[in-house]
């Protein structure tokens, strides 16, 4: 009797292990997603502006068109996202404006002719200016944003460059949404306890 009572506690600890695990990890890994966007979602010659909203990021006109999912044999990857409307076929600007806001974003520039020849603006959600950079070696650039708080926004500008520049492999991760972070804290927590409680 006294063993199958010990039997059926050591089955209801390691249940609730199991349980504290999976609630702290479905918890942790939904705090951080990243997306990523290669452009390839939709065909070529597809004007940009809100589809890519489901995935947290919406783009518009800035002095020119909205921008144009093309190719560009410069850059690695194909399909590419450009500016539309400009002085040439991949010089002009843009905006991107994350429908969350976001900890971190990277994307591939390129392909640029001149160093220091592109404008990449930072903004926050409140559309308060972060940083302003540029590109920092020619032919492909990545650009990496993080540790600076939320941004909301990112002004994209090829003019300078002569030929011009276009994005490619978008990520960006978004700030945790509140019930993540909850769910991540008690699945943690309740791992903590059992421990404590010296049941694990």
């Amino acid at each position: 009797m006294e063993t199958t009572i010990r039997v059926r506690r050591n089955m209801m600890k390691k249940l609730l292990m199991i349980c504290a695990i999976i609630i702290g990890v479905a918890g942790l890994a939904s705090a951080a997603p990243t997306t990523l966007i290669t452009f390839d979602e939709f065909p070529l010659g597809t004007v940009i502006s809100n589809q890519y909203a489901g995935l947290g990021v919406i783009f518009s006109a800035a002095t020119y068109n909205l921008p144009v999912i093309s190719m560009n044999g410069a850059m690695p990857m194909q399909p590419i996202l450009r500016p539309d409307g400009g002085p040439s076929t991949y010089a002009g600007d843009f905006w991107m404006r994350f429908t969350t806001p976001v900890l971190e974003v990277e994307f591939d520039s390129g392909y640029w002719d001149g160093v220091g020849t592109g404008v990449i603006d930072v903004y926050d959600p409140a559309m308060t200016p972060l940083v302003s950079l540029s590109n920092t070696t020619t032919g492909v650039n990545v650009t990496n944003i993080s540790g600076m708080g939320p941004v909301g926004y990112i002004y994209f500008n090829s003019i300078g460059d002569g030929a011009g520049a276009d994005i490619d492999n978008l990520g960006f991760r978004p700030i945790p949404a509140p019930g993540a972070i909850l769910l991540g804290s008690i699945g943690v927590g309740f791992v903590g306890w059992l421990r404590r409680r010296r049941t694990l």
